[in-house]
């Protein structure tokens, strides 16, 4: 696989930050999103298009789509987006040899700390994180381009 503009894991998918920020930073031309649920939702698939600049494609395919979809695809200019840790780690397995991740943004929950600002994992989440990393893979934390990232090793603290 390419060069990706960026793999960003974030609750909300495309939304204002994505939009205003992210797409702009990378020069995205699509935007591809990777979420099972959303997948079938034809209804969801339309609002996120229209929240969709002019000029950028979104796309949304299943998890399961994603090694026959990003294979030989050129990624520089896209934004990948994964709606959770358990979507990320199940595109992961699909051999995508995706080397950097974002987390960008994960709400609050049951058996959820706040490791940075409104980002949350339950301990099995960064435990799987960790898992990535060992695997050679780039997991950061950052919501927004002006704010340094922010790696595991500056949170492991709060899982001890």
């Amino acid at each position: 696989m390419s060069e990706v503009g960026l793999v960003r894991v974030d609750s909300r998918l495309l939304h204002g930050q994505v939009v205003t920020r992210w797409i702009g930073q990378v020069n995205a031309k699509e935007v591809i999103i990777f979420d099972d649920e959303l997948s079938k939702d034809e209804f969801m698939i339309e609002v996120f298009q229209m929240a969709a600049p002019n000029g950028v494609n979104l796309i949304v395919k299943s998890v399961d789509e994603v090694e026959g979809f990003l294979h030989d695809r050129p990624l520089k200019n896209s934004i990948i987006l994964f709606k959770n840790i358990p979507m990320l780690l199940k595109g992961m397995k699909a051999n995508t040899m995706i080397k950097k991740v974002q987390i960008g943004g994960i709400g609050g929950g049951p058996n959820r700390v706040v490791v940075f600002k409104n980002i949350t994992l339950t301990k099995e989440e960064y435990e799987d994180l960790k898992g990535l990393t060992a695997k050679g893979v780039s997991i950061y934390l950052q919501t927004v381009p002006e704010e340094k990232e922010i790696t595991l090793a500056d949170i492991q603290n709060k899982f001890r």
